[in-house]
C-alpha cells in the first residue's frame, strides 16, 4: 500500500490561519519572559549594597512592566493582531537599554559581586556576562516573535481581503482538492 504525501494547497494553508492560533510567536514571547525571570533573579541574589538605591526600585518597576506587557503580548500575537509586534520590537529595545543599566554599571563600578547563583560563588565578570546574555537572548526572542507574528498576521489579512472581495474561494479549492483526490484514487487502482 502506497502512503500518498499530503497535498499542500495555499489556499488551504492560509484558512487555516483563521481557525490556529499564531503558538510559534506566543511562546517566543513566553520564552524571552523565561530569560527575563532569570536576569532578574540574578541581579536580585546580589548583595553589595552599593545597587540598593532608588535604581533598584525603577528596576522593579521595569521587570514588573516588562513581564505584564510581555504576557499580554504573547497572548495578542496569537490572535494575528499586528500592533502587538510592534510592541513586542519595543519590550526587546527596553532590554537592550536595560544591558547598560545594572549589568554594565555593576560590572565597571564592581557592585556585582557577594553572590551565589545555583550554587556557584560568582565573581563580577561572571554575574556581568551572564546578565547580559540573559537580556541579548530576552531581546532576541521579542524580536523572533514579533518579526514572526507580523509575517503571519500579514499573511491572514491578504488572504481575508482577497476572500472578501471573492478573488478566492475555499469551497472552490476545497471541490477541486477533492477531484484531484478521486482522480489519484482511481489511476492507483487502475495501476494496482
Amino acid at each position: 500500500m502506497k502512503l500518498l504525501k499530503p497535498v499542500k494547497h495555499s489556499v488551504l494553508q492560509d484558512d487555516i490561519l483563521r481557525y490556529k492560533k499564531n503558538k510559534f510567536a506566543g511562546n517566543f514571547a513566553l520564552l524571552a519572559l523565561v530569560f527575563n525571570c532569570l536576569y532578574f533573579t540574578m541581579l536580585y541574589a546580589v548583595h553589595a549594597t552599593q545597587i540598593y538605591n532608588a535604581l533598584i526600585g525603577l528596576s522593579v518597576i521595569v521587570n514588573l512592566l516588562v513581564l505584564l506587557a510581555g504576557f499580554y503580548c504573547s497572548e495578542g500575537i496569537k490572535n494575528y493582531n499586528k500592533k502587538f509586534s510592534f510592541a513586542l520590537f519595543v519590550l526587546a529595545a527596553i532590554q537592550i537599554v536595560r544591558i547598560f543599566v545594572y549589568p554594565i554599571m555593576g560590572i565597571t563600578n564592581g557592585w556585582l559581586t557577594g553572590n551565589y547563583y545555583f550554587g556557584t560563588s560568582m565573581s563580577v565578570g561572571a554575574n556581568g556576562a551572564i546578565m547580559i546574555i540573559y537580556l541579548v537572548v530576552s531581546a532576541a526572542c521579542f524580536i523572533v516573535s514579533g518579526v514572526q507574528g507580523f509575517l503571519a498576521a500579514q499573511r491572514l489579512e491578504g488572504f481575508q481581503k482577497k476572500i472578501d472581495s471573492g478573488e478566492i474561494s475555499v469551497e472552490k479549492s476545497l471541490a477541486e482538492l477533492d477531484e484531484a483526490d478521486k482522480l489519484a484514487s482511481a489511476e492507483e487502482v487502475d495501476n494496482g
